[in-house]
Order: C-alpha cells, then structure tokens, then sequence
C-alpha cells in the first residue's frame, strides 16, 4: 500500500506543483483547457508505462520524464506566460553560453527557484525501487498509448507538449540548416559599391493587405500616422506578393530566388552581400524563431551578424505587440558604422484582435454581427501597425546620416473582401491575398540610384525586392539585373505569375476591370 502511495505522490506531485505555482504567481491567464487535457492524457500515459515493466531503472526513467516534463512546462508558464514551444529549442541550440546565462539570469526569481526544487524533490526522496503490480498487460498498455498519442497527432493537442516540440525543435532546426541553400561564397570583387549611404531599414509586415489601409483609398482611417506624412513617401500601388504564405514569399523577397529559378539552387542573399561589403546587418523579429512555416527565414535571419527574436509563442496566441522591438531597434541606430537593418514584424497576423493595444481599438466598440467583429478587429490591427511603421519611420529620422526605410508586407489578408471568409489558402485565391502595402521614405540627403525613377503604378511582384533592395541603396552584386528593381527607369515589366502558376493580371485584375 505505501509503495503505491509513494507512486501516487510522485506521479500527481508534479502536476499539481505547476497548476498551483503558475495559479498563483503566473499568468494563469495563458492557460488552456487545451493545456489541461493534454497534461492528463500525458499523465495517462505516464501510468500506462509503468505497467510494461517493473524494472525499478524503467520506473525511475519514467518518473523523471514525468518531473522534467511539468518543470520545464510550470517554468515557461511561470517566465514568459506561454507552454514550452518548440522555438525554445532553436534559441536553446542557437545561442552561445553567454546568451543562455543572459536568458537565465533574466528568469532568475525567488519563485521560479522554489518551484524548481519543489518539483524536483519528490524524485531523491522516492528513489527507492517501486513495485507496482500490473493491472493490465503489457500489450493492451502499449495499444492505448498508440491511440492516445495518434488522437493528440490528429487534434493538434499534440502541440502542447514538451517532448513533442523538442524533438520538433531539435528536427527543425537542423532540417532549416539543410534544405534551403544560402550561397555564402559571395566574394568582394563581385560587388560594386555605387553610392555611398549610411542606414537602410527594411520593414517586414506580415498578412497586411492595402486593401485595408486609407493611404491605398481605405475607406476607414486606418493608417492616420502614414497619412499625415504622405507626401514625403514614396507610395507604390500595384505591387503584389508571390505567395499566400510566409515561407514561400520571404525566401523570394530576400535573396536571388524567384519565380522562375528552382529552389534547389544556391541562392544568393541580399545580407550575405551588404556584409560582404563590411556593412553591418541586423535582424529583429516578433514572430517565433521556429514553427510549422518559417524555417527558412530563421536561416536568411541567422546570416546577419546580430539577430533577436522577442516571441516565442505561435502566431495566433502570441500577446507580444510589435512596439515591443523598438527600444532594441532605437540603440542599434544609435550604433556608428553603415548598417541595414530588418524588422519582422507580427503585423496583423490572425488572431486579429490580439495584434493591437486597448488604445487602438477603434472600430467596433459596439456589439456587432459575428463577421463585422472579425472586419473590426483586423482594421484595429492595421490601425496599430500604422503605428508601429510610423514609430520606426520617426526614430529614423531623428538620427544623422544617408538614411531609407523600405515597408512591404509578405502577403496580403483576405477578410471577407472577396469571398465569405477570412485568412489565405492557396486553393481559394483572392485578389486581396496578393495586394501589399510598399513604400520608402528617404532622407534629403540619400544618395538615390542615378536611374532612380518613381512610378507609383509600376506593376511589380516581391519577388524581385533583392534586386531592388541592393539598386536603392548602391550596392550591386554580379547576380543583379537593375531592370528588375522597381526604382529604375530601365525596368522590363512581365507576367506575373503566382501561386498554381496563375497570372494575377489576366486573372484578377481583368475580373475587376
């Protein structure tokens, strides 16, 4: 009886320690019910293990996965409000000993600690040998765990668990390190310096259509901050991206892949040649390092020589606004030396409602229908990054020096536009799926390309940003043909082809006509 009351203990200990600790000193507000059932299944699980074997080794094996598994969960609750995901891991293999003592130096509280002895405990004092007799044979044990592991696969529960997004982090990370192919021979002889420019800024919005926004003829007031200053930008109408989704459309915008090349080739990337050149480059990000979809960016990312990422947490839950980069992005101004820098923003990523502040809730104060609501959160978003973008833009100007802010979106969002529905799929295509916000501003003094010439209504795909990135700032890699750069007089139209090889001209914008 006492060695099944030790056993008892040992495997509800744990669970209970992280739901009480993070009750009561965590944000238990980013709890689940999702969270919830998984642990229990999980526990379910551990309990069936005890039944193929009685081999004391075996047991101790199962009770310290058991204590691992809810303190790495109870810490990460209790230190960034979020179940451990599977970007924690990347960070984990990525960073150096300095970074990882500065992470953990930054969690280092009086709570955290207790918890961690709390939970550990339990392990030295019932280390003995526990015999527990089997209720059920080996066999029907290892059946229902299949099955509950194959019903957590199948309802995405699965996602909530730490070993699960260990080992998807651990294959993540070096899956990216192989299967997208960065060319980093890129040599110095193969690059022309033609101007002589301090700061370019690269704004990566993401799932933000123009659609939505007043400065593209919105008819709500959702980029107020970008209107008032209008007249100092450079505003494109007719660009659009390649792709629906992130992974396809980044990949494109920033190294020398396109449409029309295999993405098997060697690619060149737009920071491994301003590097090249001895210009700093820089990378922050409020989207997680590692997911379902962005393996390859987190590889073009890691290439510059400082890079941040300030969430963790999937796109739909994550609660971290993009303002949260700016402080970082305001000292790295403040750096000497020519620098490019990259910021990846969380934009207006679904869920809507979770990419803006209390202050900029605008639209929809009243209760409304279902769909409206949906309409009313997104344009709230698009209100925020309005100012974000306007944030960036002003920190830009309040510095010395040659300086340019490009902003462009991924991708474009389709919310009940076209279509009753909203988000992208690249079996339903929309019009509103490809239209993306892109304009630059630059300082008096910037050194503008000698072709330089702007066509606000120039038809222009993102995936010839590289090209256009390296002619506005002056550098030109062998690889680059300046008449694909949206800025030069010399650009050659063409078709454009997107996503199931469909041409956007021919099909939408003849459908609209």
């Amino acid at each position: 009886m006492k060695n099944k009351l030790r056993f008892f203990i040992i495997l509800l200990l744990p669970f209970v320690l992280k739901y009480f600790f993070v009750l009561v000193f965590g944000n238990y507000q980013g709890l689940s019910f999702i969270d919830l059932f998984e642990d229990c299944i999980f526990l379910l699980v551990v309990f069936l293990l005890f039944n193929l074997s009685n081999n004391k080794y075996f047991h101790l094996t199962v009770i310290l996965a058991n204590v691992i598994y809810f303190l790495l969960e109870g810490a990460s609750y209790l230190t960034v409000s979020s179940n451990f995901s599977s970007s924690y891991m990347y960070v984990l293999i990525e960073s150096s000993k300095g970074e990882l003592k500065e992470f953990l130096s930054s969690y280092n509280s009086l709570v955290v600690i207790i918890f961690v002895v709390l939970i550990i405990t339990p392990f030295f004092l019932f280390k003995k040998r526990f015999f527990f007799q089997n209720r059920l044979k080996s066999f029907y044990s290892v059946v229902i765990i299949i099955l509950l592991v194959l019903g957590l696969k199948l309802t995405g529960y699965i996602e909530n668990n730490v070993y699960h997004n260990v080992v998807r982090g651990v294959y993540g990370y070096y899956q990216l390190q192989n299967n997208f192919k960065l060319d980093n021979s890129v040599k110095k002889e193969d690059i022309k310096l033609l101007k002589n420019n301090d700061v370019l800024v690269i704004v990566l919005g993401e799932s933000t259509t123009r659609q939505h926004m007043q400065l593209y003829g919105y008819k709500r007031e959702t980029t107020p901050f970008l209107n008032a200053f209008k007249d100092s930008l450079f505003v494109y109408r007719d660009v659009i991206s390649s792709d629906v989704i992130t992974t396809k459309s980044l990949p494109k915008m920033l190294t020398s892949l396109d449409c029309n090349l295999k993405e098997d080739n060697l690619q060149s990337s737009i920071i491994n040649i301003f590097k090249v050149l001895g210009i700093k480059t820089y990378w922050l990000s409020n989207q997680r390092p590692i997911g379902y979809f962005d393996n390859r960016i987190s590889k073009i990312a890691s290439n510059t020589q400082y890079f941040k990422f300030f969430n963790h947490v999937d796109e739909v839950n994550t609660l971290s606004y993009d303002e949260v980069i700016i402080p970082e992005y305001e000292r790295i101004l403040h750096e000497k030396g020519k620098k490019v820098i990259f910021l990846h923003l969380i934009g207006t990523h679904f869920d809507y409602q979770n990419r803006y502040t209390k202050k900029y809730e605008k639209f929809g104060k009243l209760k409304q229908s279902e769909k409206q609501e949906i309409i009313n959160h997104y344009d709230n978003a698009v209100l925020y990054n309005d100012f974000v973008v306007k944030s960036i833009m002003e920190s830009l100007k309040n510095i010395k020096g040659k300086r340019a802010l490009i902003y462009v979106s991924d991708h474009g969002e389709n919310v009940y536009d076209e279509g009753d529905f909203f988000g992208r799929t690249e079996t339903n295509l929309k019009k509103v799926m490809f239209d993306i916000p892109f304009l630059v501003w630059t300082s008096k003094d910037f050194e503008l390309p000698d072709d330089f010439e702007y066509a606000p209504n120039r038809k222009f795909m993102a995936d010839r940003l590289y090209e256009s990135l390296g002619h506005l700032f002056g550098v030109k890699h062998e690889d680059m043909d300046f008449s694909k750069s949206i800025f030069s007089n010399t650009f050659k139209e063409r078709k454009r082809i997107v996503v199931n090889g469909i041409d956007y001209d021919d099909v939408f914008e003849k459908k609209n006509e």
